[in-house]
C-alpha cells in the first residue's frame, strides 16, 4: 500500500471522527443548521421572490406591514395588498372561473394567450337607433358586443387605498370595423363601474386599438390613482374611487367586453388576450412589508443575505489560510525568517484599522476603475488588514509542535521541510485554523454591516445588504411613529446578522473543543 493512500484513508478516518464528534455538540449543530439556512437563502434568493430589491418600487404602498401582522389587534383592520384576479392565459389553469360568450365566438389556447374569433352581422335595429338620436349603446353609438370575458372573485376585506385593472392583448384581425374597444366593469354587491382608457389623467368610456396595433401586444391599464373626481359618471364627485368600488364585502364581477361598431357585412374580430389582472393596494403586503419607496423588504432580506454571507465568508476564510502560511513559515523556519515575517507582522497589527479601511473604501468609490471589481478589492482590504492575529496564533502553535519527539523522529529519519510540514505540522493546526475560520467569518459580516450602516461603504448600483438596509431604515426608525418606527423594515436584517454571526461562533466554539483535549475533557 502507498504512502499517498495511507495518508488519504487516515485523513479519512480522522474527518469521520471529527464528525461524529461534531455531531454530539449541541450548540455546534444548532450552529451548522442557522448557517445552512442562511446559506441556502442566498442560493435560492432568485426563487423566492419575484420583485427587485433595489429598483422594485411601489410593489405595495409605502410602509405597509407585513401581511402577517394583520392577525394583530393594533392593525387588524389594514387591508393586504394581493391581487383577487391574476390570470395568465397562456396555460389552461388560466381560464379556471372565467366564463367567454359572445353571438359567434369561438376560443384557442395557445403560448401567446386566449384567442377570441368572433363574426357579427350589423343589427339594423341599433344602426336605427343611432340615426334616430336613440342610441342603444351611447357610449359607443352603433357599437356592438362581440365577445364578453367574466369573472366572479370575492373581496372579503378594509377598503384599500388604491387599485389597478390591467389586460395585455393582442388584436389580429379587424375586418369591417374601424377599431376595437375594450369596456372594462366591475360590478361590487351594490353596484356596477365602468372604467375606460387611461391617457393624460382622462378617463375615456372606452379603450381604442385601431389598426395601428394589429400584432402588438398592448397593455391596458386602469389606475384608480389616475381617475379623476367625476371622470366617470359611475364615480360621481367621489376623490377615493377605490374606497367606492371595494367599500363592500363579498361577490364581484369583472367584465371585459371587446365591442366594435360594423361599418359593412362580414365583421370578423381575432385578438389574443394573455393576461387580466385587479390589484388592490393596502396597508399590509407580503411577508415583511414594504420600505418608504414601497419596495418588498423580504425581498432586500433575501438578496441582502447574498453579499453579507459572500464577504463574510471569502474574507474569513482568505485571513486565516494567509495568516496560516506566515505563521507556518515563520514558525517552523525560524531565524531570519521568523525575523522578517514577525516586525512585518508587528507593523500591520499596529495600523489603525477602521480609519485605514475607511480611507480606502473612499477610494475605490471615487476610482471608476476599482469601483468596477469593488467587491474583490474590498475582500482584499478585509484580509490584508486582519491576517496578523492569526499569523501569530499559528506561528506560537507551530513554535510547540515542532519540538515534540515525532517530529524530531521524522527529521533524524531524513525528513523533508515539506514533509514534516504537510504530515506533522498541519494535521495538529489544522483544529485551530477550521475554528479560527467559523469565528472570523462572523466578524467580518458584522464588520461589513457596521460599514454600510455608518454610509462609508460602497456597492454597485443594483445591490443591496444587510446593513444598507439598517442604514435606510435609521431616519424613520428613531421618528416615524405614524408608520410605527417601521419595525418591519430594521429588525429582520439586525435578526439575521446577529443569527449568522452567533452561528459562526457555535461551530467555532465546538470546533475548537473538537481539536483541543483539554477543552474536549471538560
Amino acid at each position: 500500500m502507498s504512502g499517498g493512500e495511507t495518508g488519504w484513508r487516515s485523513y479519512i478516518r480522522s474527518m469521520r471522527r471529527t464528525a461524529r464528534l461534531y455531531s454530539k455538540s449541541k450548540i455546534g449543530m444548532i450552529g451548522l443548521v442557522v448557517i445552512v439556512f442562511f446559506l441556502l437563502m442566498a442560493i435560492f434568493a432568485p426563487y423566492l421572490t419575484n420583485n427587485n430589491p433595489v429598483f422594485g418600487f411601489d410593489v405595495g404602498a409605502a410602509y405597509s406591514i407585513p401581511a402577517w401582522a394583520t392577525l394583530l389587534p393594533e392593525y387588524h383592520d389594514v387591508p393586504v395588498t394581493y391581487s383577487p384576479v391574476l390570470s395568465n392565459f397562456s396555460a389552461s389553469s388560466g381560464l379556471l372561473g372565467w366564463t367567454v360568450s359572445g353571438p359567434s365566438v369561438t376560443t384557442a389556447l395557445d403560448p401567446g394567450g386566449l384567442q377570441l374569433n368572433a363574426t357579427i352581422s350589423p343589427n339594423q335595429t341599433i344602426i336605427n337607433d343611432y340615426l334616430a338620436g336613440h342610441p342603444d349603446n351611447p357610449e359607443l353609438p352603433g357599437g356592438q358586443v362581440y365577445v364578453t370575458l367574466s369573472k366572479e372573485f370575492t373581496y372579503s376585506q378594509a377598503a384599500p387605498s388604491s387599485f389597478v385593472v390591467d389586460a395585455v392583448v393582442d388584436p389580429m384581425v379587424m375586418q369591417n370595423v374601424s377599431a376595437i374597444y375594450l369596456n372594462i366593469t366591475i360590478s361590487n354587491p351594490s353596484r356596477t363601474f365602468t372604467f375606460g382608457d387611461v391617457q393624460n389623467d382622462i378617463i375615456g368610456p372606452y379603450i381604442n386599438l385601431t389598426s395601428a396595433n394589429i400584432d402588438q401586444q398592448n397593455s391596458v391599464v386602469i389606475n384608480s390613482v389616475n381617475i379623476l373626481p367625476g371622470g366617470l359618471p359611475d364615480f360621481g364627485t367621489s376623490n377615493a374611487p377605490a374606497s367606492l368600488l371595494f367599500g363592500a364585502k363579498g361577490t364581484y364581477n369583472l367584465t371585459v367586453q371587446v365591442d366594435a361598431v360594423p361599418i359593412a357585412n362580414a365583421t370578423a374580430i381575432s385578438m389574443a388576450v394573455s393576461s387580466v389582472a385587479v390589484h388592490v393596494t393596502g396597508g399590509a403586503f407580503g411577508l415583511l412589508g414594504t420600505d418608504n419607496f414601497g419596495r418588498d423588504v423580504w425581498s432586500q432580506l433575501v438578496w441582502g443575505s447574498r453579499v453579507s454571507l459572500e464577504i463574510g465568508i471569502i474574507s474569513g476564510v482568505g485571513a486565516v489560510l494567509f495568516g496560516t502560511v506566515i505563521g507556518l513559515v515563520a514558525g517552523y523556519l525560524g531565524g531570519i525568517w521568523d525575523e522578517i515575517l514577525s516586525r512585518i507582522t508587528d507593523f500591520f497589527l499596529v495600523i489603525p484599522f477602521l480609519p485605514l479601511l475607511i480611507v480606502f473604501l473612499v477610494i475605490i468609490g471615487e476610482n471608476k476603475a476599482l469601483y468596477a471589481q469593488v467587491y474583490t478589492w474590498v475582500v482584499l482590504i478585509f484580509v490584508a488588514l486582519s491576517w496578523p492575529f492569526i499569523g501569530r496564533l499559528i506561528r506560537s502553535q507551530v513554535l510547540t509542535v515542532k519540538e515534540r519527539q515525532y517530529v524530531e523522529a521524522s527529521r533524524a529519519v531524513g525528513g523533508g521541510t515539506w514533509h514534516i510540514i504537510r504530515r506533522h505540522i498541519l494535521p495538529n493546526v489544522m483544529g485551530l485554523v477550521y475554528s479560527q475560520i467559523a469565528l472570523n467569518v462572523s466578524g467580518f459580516i458584522l464588520l461589513e454591516a457596521a460599514l454600510d450602516y455608518l454610509a462609508v461603504s460602497v456597492h454597485p448600483i443594483g445591490t443591496i445588504t444587510w446593513g444598507l438596509m439598517l442604514s435606510n431604515a435609521l431616519p424613520d426608525a428613531v421618528s416615524n411613529s405614524a408608520a410605527s418606527y417601521v419595525w418591519w423594515w430594521f429588525l429582520p436584517p439586525g435578526i439575521c446578522i446577529a443569527a449568522v454571526s452567533l452561528s459562526f461562533v457555535l461551530v467555532g466554539f465546538a470546533l475548537d473543543s473538537i481539536f483541543n483535549p483539554r477543552l474536549r475533557a471538560r
